[in-house]
């Protein structure tokens, strides 16, 4: 299959040798594939950017990239998350035309840099500096208008339910006498009390209403997924809207919501998820472009609000004290709910006639959600800090969010280099005692020789956070997307100490310190394990198997983690990782004073030299085997497909409702008959061909069968 996925994290990397490391600027030794002139040319990298930029935004809507049914004024066309329409992506979308925060973020991002290149007057005929400002207002469309009565309640709560293990074991009751109170909405509501709701994204949307929750009219629509505990993959989901008026599911009384509530009379209701790592993204692009003279202030301003407003995915999912281990314990006092960490999303909604409302934290945290350089953005940038009205409580919790995700990062830190999982303030989502379950863990109890997960700050380690289905840490894209991250702050601090960076300290080291024993062991990892093969080509790790887990954090570093890892399986379709690693790679080689030259020569000896030119290497790699007309392609073979035709979906005994276009949602419900429009789609009437030749064969014959289809 051909897929241009995430393509502008690619545009970011093919970018940072312009922007983000203007003394890194390379001619181009090699030419991409294309059978029309490049629009700025691609004899440097700044070129092959804005060519790129050209086909991707400035020209998406023709190229299928970009809506041209949703544009909100002043801004683009609503991106899509990638031109197919069959794409099913673990841990995120269950079709192509559907976008995401994510999406946004990057697409944010790639306008800084691309005012950058204007701004500098490095390649001709750009234009002027405007594009950050449009994608920022591109961008507010995932930031719900409607969120009834939220900011009029000067105290939110959420009120507890067990999670569980798999999705038949869903759903379960919320307990109306076991609440937790969030220690920091009453601030919200008096500082950003004349707002409607929050100032975040929420994850997902229908970008043209594909599913009908916006009335079939193609309207741009809210919708979510995800509902039903770790083992709930993208094949086993229900698509719903997030405003519940009971006009589909069981229409009137359980509404689609009835397929998550034990409730035989459904209120209706509203509500939002939001993916931090998205909005920390956002902060990211306004801090770098900042830097580059390219912001306004109106758009620093919306950053920091943003920030700000962020802070609730520190706490608790139900606010109880960090190390709770009892699901009946009181709420926790204040910020003894407090992990510090980025979760790995938090939701909030309440009825649509505003009567009521509330809020969740997030209990489970995930190392690709963090990102330190957007806190130290937030308490350094004046304009940024400024912004953050909540002010001194907003800056304190940043400081202490900044030293705990690099101690996270050190603690979670394999012998090898990269990073581990997690943790989790709520074992198996329902406090139970840290302890590995007999049945359910046995995996892990046999892995690990013990039946006691190792601890950070009372948060026990998670080898896979939030999914299960796959493991959500054996993407590589997941190291690539949270070292990147790291390797720009290191280049900030580096070039420009700060109050801030010479006062944080990580695990008993300063800061810079602990960056450089971070990136030094992942880098070297890294590069032992690229290969640049000899037609031209290239392969780097697609995913990793863990072993072991760290060692209980004491506070300290240390050099003998505990936890080791081991690539099990290799590729080269996955272009954003790719590209994300380059940009990593050119970072730092940066911060270790490596000159331009060195990346044009294979026989460098030093860590830092060898990052260079292989980013050098992979980046002209890219370019000339996957830039075709209208962007970066290249074939991806998914076995998982077979998915498509055999998946079923849960839905609890007694539902029996309809989806908008009329497919019915009742048990014995499969991914593909809750989404029956997929079946007049090109490619899937391709799948379904070659799976009838082997449908009563094994499960690994199927599952090759999959893997012909291109």
């Amino acid at each position: 299959m051909k897929f241009r996925k995430k393509l502008l994290s690619a545009i970011i990397s093919i970018a940072v040798t312009m922007s983000a490391v203007p003394n890194i600027i390379y001619a181009s030794t090699y030419a991409g594939t294309r059978t029309k002139a490049e629009k700025y040319g691609d004899k440097t990298y700044a070129q092959r950017f804005m060519s790129l930029y050209d086909d991707v935004v400035t020209n998406g809507g023709t190229n299928g990239y970009l809506s041209d049914k949703n544009a909100p004024r002043g801004g683009f066309g609503t991106p899509y998350y990638c031109p197919e329409e069959l794409c099913i992506e673990d841990m995120s979308v269950d079709y192509g035309k559907e976008t995401t925060s994510d999406v946004m973020s990057y697409l944010v991002w790639a306008a800084a840099m691309r005012d950058r290149i204007a701004y500098s007057g490095a390649v001709e005929g750009t234009g002027k500096v405007g594009d950050l400002a449009k994608a920022w207002k591109t961008m507010e469309v995932m930031i719900p208008s409607f969120q009834e009565g939220f900011m009029s309640k000067s105290d939110l709560s959420a009120q507890y339910y067990e999670e569980h293990d798999t999705p038949e074991e869903y759903p379960t009751p919320q307990d109306a006498n076991n609440t937790g109170k969030n220690p920091i909405h009453a601030k919200f509501s008096q500082t950003y009390g004349g707002d409607n709701g929050l100032y975040l994204m929420h994850w997902l949307a229908d970008t043209d209403d594909w599913y009908g929750y916006g009335g079939g009219s193609g309207k741009f629509t809210f919708i979510d997924t995800y509902k039903r505990g770790p083992q709930e993959s993208v094949w086993e989901t229900v698509p719903h809207g997030c405003i519940e008026k009971l006009e589909y599911g069981m229409k009137g009384t359980r509404g689609i919501k009835g397929v998550f509530s034990t409730d035989d009379q459904v209120a209706p209701q509203w509500e939002n998820k939001n993916s931090p790592e998205a909005e920390e993204r956002a902060v990211q692009a306004a801090y770098a472009a900042n830097k580059w003279g390219v912001v306004d202030k109106d758009t620093l301003s919306k950053a920091g609000k943003m920030g700000d407003q962020l802070r609730n995915n520190m706490f608790d999912k139900f606010y109880k004290k960090i190390g709770c281990q009892d699901p009946f314990s009181p709420s926790a006092n204040g910020y003894d709910s407090a992990h510090y960490l980025m979760s790995w999303y938090t939701s909030w909604g309440g009825s649509t006639e505003g009567t009521w409302a509330w809020q969740r934290g997030g209990s489970d945290c995930h190392q690709v959600s963090q990102n330190p350089l957007a806190a130290y953005a937030l308490i350094t940038v004046p304009d940024l800090k400024a912004s953050m009205k909540v002010g001194s409580d907003a800056v304190r919790d940043y400081e202490k969010s900044l030293e705990r995700q690099l101690e996270f990062y050190l603690w979670l830190q394999s012998e090898q280099g990269p990073i581990a999982g997690g943790a989790t303030s709520s074992w198996h989502g329902r406090y139970l005692k840290n302890e590995y379950l007999d049945g359910v863990d046995d995996e892990y109890i046999k892995k690990y020789g013990t039946k006691t997960p190792t601890e950070f700050y009372d948060m026990a380690y998670q080898e896979h956070p939030v999914f299960a289905d796959p493991g959500s840490n054996h993407s590589i894209e997941n190291q690539v997307k949270a070292i990147q991250r790291l390797a720009e702050l290191y280049y900030d601090i580096k070039t420009n100490q700060t109050e801030v960076s010479l006062k944080i300290m990580a695990g008993g080291l300063p800061m810079e310190e602990a960056i450089e024993k971070i990136l030094g062991r992942w880098v070297e990892w890294f590069l032992g394990v690229v290969e640049l093969t000899a037609d031209g080509d290239y392969t780097i790790p697609t995913s990793l198997d863990w072993n072991g887990q760290p060692k209980t954090w004491i506070g300290k570093y240390s050099e003998r983690t505990g936890v080791t890892c081991e690539v099990s399986a290799i590729g080269n379709a996955d272009l954003g990782t790719v590209s994300s690693l380059c940009n990593t790679l050119i970072y730092y080689a940066k911060c270790h004073g490596v000159s331009t030259e060195r990346g044009y020569y294979p026989d460098n000896t030093d860590i830092a030299s060898k990052a260079l030119y292989t980013a050098h290497a992979l980046l002209d790699r890219e370019w000339s085997l996957c830039r075709d007309d209208i962007g970066l392609t290249r074939t991806e073979h998914k076995g998982s497909m077979v998915r498509l035709f055999e998946q079923k979906v849960h839905v609890l005994k007694g539902y029996n409702g309809t989806m908008p276009n009329g497919d019915t949602l009742a048990p014995g419900a499969t991914f593909l008959s809750i989404r029956s429009q997929y079946k007049n789609v090109a490619k899937v009437k391709e799948f379904k061909k070659v799976y009838d030749t082997v449908s009563s064969a094994s499960a690994s014959v199927k599952k090759e069968a999959m893997e012909t289809v291109d």
